[in-house]
């Protein structure tokens, strides 16, 4: 890496590597900002070749972060930290570009700093929880289970938003054990439900891409459950199409080795992403999802309409049952009714609570 950015770098400008996989390149003589476009042009072209090691043909690619002299800082640290933030910003826009600093960057990068600082000792500290969103029969209202969500609330920070933490935890590994915690609450919780409640009840919890590659996952689900005393089948595990885009043999593996188990796999917010119908082939798939960004305007919008009665029909021919999330309107409802769609969770019935709330409404209903 080194030596291609050497190659491409103009006499004069001087190519350091900071550490790990971070290279810094000093360009002096620059008229204005934009000529720093066509070095940074340049040097992402250097990653376009393949790298081969040892017999072996290694793809990589780079994210590229600018800063400027003296507009984005007049000092060393203040110009690293300012293209750092311009480089993180890169990479969240798929990689493999360039991107000028700008104050909003700087201000994302501090929070995410922030988040991911606070995260660190957050599930021993207790701030933690899942709440759980109810699922319920379309036609009867019958709530037949729960969806698992996992919720922080920070002294310093107050509630953050899981948009916000999800994917710091994703990239730096803590989703594992929160992960953990989540269905081990949710599996004690469902297994108290069942036992005092209702039978039935069944618990939806999400997983994460980065879950696939923990060799542990499988075992500790089954002793999960094992230990809670729940049937196999009252577990259902959502995972989105990115989770599958890899087509990693071990992500197959491993939801072969849960539909084997009777646990059941649902196929989470289809519709937003690549959507690949083969997928609902491919893999054993128990249920399918419909997204709310369909759902919210399937009584005003005739495309949304057609394209929700489409998946209906598409899940149903696959024996896959159908959930459609974000039902906040009776006559949305009634729309899912009348096409056959059999589950539906949204504000227009709760929005998520806590466990103890599910506990109080399950023991006033026990009474009436």
């Amino acid at each position: 890496m080194a030596e291609r950015l050497r190659i491409e770098a103009r006499s004069g400008d001087t190519v350091g590597r900071l550490g790990g996989d971070e290279f810094i390149v000093l360009l002096g003589g620059l008229s204005n900002a934009k000529d720093a476009s066509p070095v940074a042009m340049n040097l992402l072209s250097q990653f376009a070749a393949a790298f081969s090691i040892d017999s072996r043909e290694l793809m990589l690619s780079a994210s590229i972060g600018i800063a400027i002299y003296p507009i984005d800082g007049d000092n060393p640290s203040d110009l690293l930290r300012n293209a750092d933030a311009a480089m993180y910003y890169s990479k969240e826009q798929g990689r493999n570009t360039y991107s000028y600093f700008t104050t909003a960057m700087n201000k994302d990068v501090l929070r995410r700093l922030l988040l991911e600082e606070q995260m660190h000792g957050a599930l021993d500290r207790g701030e933690f929880r899942v709440s759980y969103q109810p699922k319920v029969n379309v036609l009867s209202r019958n709530i037949i289970g729960f969806e698992a969500l996992l919720r922080w609330r920070n002294p310093e920070l107050g509630d953050v938003a899981p948009d916000e933490f999800i994917a710091i935890a994703e990239q730096t590994g803590l989703i594992v054990p929160l992960s953990e915690f989540v269905l081990t609450e949710a599996i004690n919780k469902t297994a108290h439900w069942q036992n005092n409640y209702v039978p039935s009840f069944t618990i939806a919890v999400n997983l994460s891409p980065r879950q696939f590659r923990d060799p542990n996952l499988i075992a500790f689900i089954t002793e999960a459950i094992k230990q809670s005393g729940i049937s196999n089948d009252s577990l259902e595990l959502e995972i989105t199409e990115g989770v599958l885009l890899s087509g990693h043999a071990y992500i197959k593996e491993a939801l072969i080795a849960l539909n084997d188990m009777g646990v059941k796999i649902a196929m989470d917010d289809f519709g937003t992403g690549y959507s690949s119908l083969s997928y609902l082939r491919k893999y054993p798939f128990d249920v399918l999802k419909i997204d709310r960004i369909f759902i919210s305007d399937i009584t005003v919008d005739n495309a949304d309409r057609d394209l929700v009665h489409a998946l209906i029909a598409i899940a149903r021919s696959l024996k896959l049952q159908v959930v459609a999330e974000g039902v906040e309107t009776e006559e949305q409802l009634a729309f899912l009714a009348e096409h056959n769609c059999e589950i539906a969770q949204g504000y227009l019935f709760s929005k998520a609570i806590t466990a103890e709330q599910i506990t109080e409404i399950l023991e006033a209903k026990k009474h009436l």
